[in-house]
């Protein structure tokens, strides 16, 4: 089922010839996983059972082993019940840096393998 596609970084739709740019299978699943990222767990009604609850706690946590550990683990759980398309995610790293991390992982499709690259959560 198609969709729209979502900038994240200018905040609104992606427009081409002043049209709203329709999505669908490995953009599609792209996106909602971009979205996902960005969305606080929990934080108001309407995602109350969307979302990474990694934003409730990543600003207390100093340990890199355990950031790395626990992003991991939510990245593997959350992502796939997102849509039957998700098949697994692997292949994760982390970057630190002094003011928060950049992950990378790639996510096995239905329509073929899509690699997130430099995902920035700040501390």
């Amino acid at each position: 089922m198609p969709s729209f596609k979502f900038d994240f970084n200018k905040g609104d739709f992606e427009l081409i010839d002043g049209k709203v740019t329709k999505i669908s299978d490995r953009e599609l699943v792209a996106n909602k996983i971009d979205k996902l990222l960005r969305t606080e767990f929990d934080k108001y009604p309407i995602y109350s059972e969307y979302g990474m609850k990694y934003h409730s706690w990543i600003y207390t946590v100093r340990d890199r082993e355990l950031i790395s550990l626990a992003l991991s683990r939510e990245l593997s759980e959350r992502i796939p019940r997102l849509t039957a398309d998700v098949k697994r995610i692997y292949d994760i790293s982390f970057e630190f840096e002094r003011r928060g991390v950049k992950t990378s992982f790639s996510v096995e499709t239905s329509f073929g393998d899509i690699r997130e690259e430099g995902i920035w959560i700040a501390f």
